[in-house]
């Protein structure tokens, strides 16, 4: 019998410890908040999709999680959580300016 990928995921993350789940759901939060800005495509359905709001909430559980997380990861591992959370925020800004501009128009 062949293991799915999924299988061996779901696997990894039933053993794993609180700050490796913490880590696991803060990527997906992350790549979550991407897909609602419209940024990279569903990977399921393969279609671009805008819902800012969905987009806030997951950047801010993201941050939100990463602060719980501090204590338990190397430095370098932060620093590049806090630089992805850095460049949502940038994005999830300038996506609500173009499309608050393009309601006035």
């Amino acid at each position: 019998m062949e293991h799915q990928p999924e299988a061996r995921d779901e696997q990894t993350v039933q053993g794993a410890d609180v700050p490796t789940l913490l880590q696991y759901t803060l990527s997906l939060y992350i790549a979550a908040a991407w897909q609602m800005m419209g940024l990279v495509p569903d990977p399921i359905t393969h279609q671009l999709r805008t819902d800012l709001q969905q987009a806030k909430i997951a950047i801010d559980c993201a941050d939100f999680l990463a602060g719980q997380l501090r204590p338990f990861v190397e430095e370098s591992v932060m620093r590049e959580f806090q630089r992805q959370i850095r460049d949502l925020k940038v994005n999830y800004l300038a996506k609500v300016s173009e499309s608050s501009t393009g309601k006035e128009a």
